[in-house]
């Protein structure tokens, strides 16, 4: 009975449904504060946001004057900072052939 059912295209379907939803909650929930007790900047970020009472949201999830002075505020904070580790890093640069990788094992592994 357990080999019909691993046999059949739906069940595995389901299966990587519920196993890749597994994975989103674990990175939400685990892995995602994880990373964000770890960042030392996040943090002065997220103070000065709260200093200058900064609407954080504006700057990512609206195309108006708020997300103008949303970026204006985010970049005013970095320069306040005194900090030249962000922007074009290797640490971006990794970030974003991680997420290459992601797609391909993906495409390579997981498409039938």
């Amino acid at each position: 009975m357990f080999s019909t059912i691993i046999n059949n295209p739906k069940a595995k379907s389901w299966g990587k449904l519920v196993f890749f939803s597994f994975l989103i909650w674990v990175f939400g929930w685990v892995v995602g504060p994880y990373i964000e007790n770890n960042i030392p900047i996040y943090n002065k970020i997220a103070q000065v946001v709260e200093e200058r009472d900064i609407d954080s949201a504006a700057y990512m999830y609206m195309d108006s004057v708020g997300s103008y002075d949303g970026e204006y505020y985010l970049s005013d904070s970095f320069k306040h900072s005194q900090r030249n580790d962000y922007g074009m890093t290797k640490a971006f640069f990794a970030g974003i052939i991680s997420c290459f990788l992601i797609l391909w094992f993906g495409w390579r592994f997981l498409m039938d």
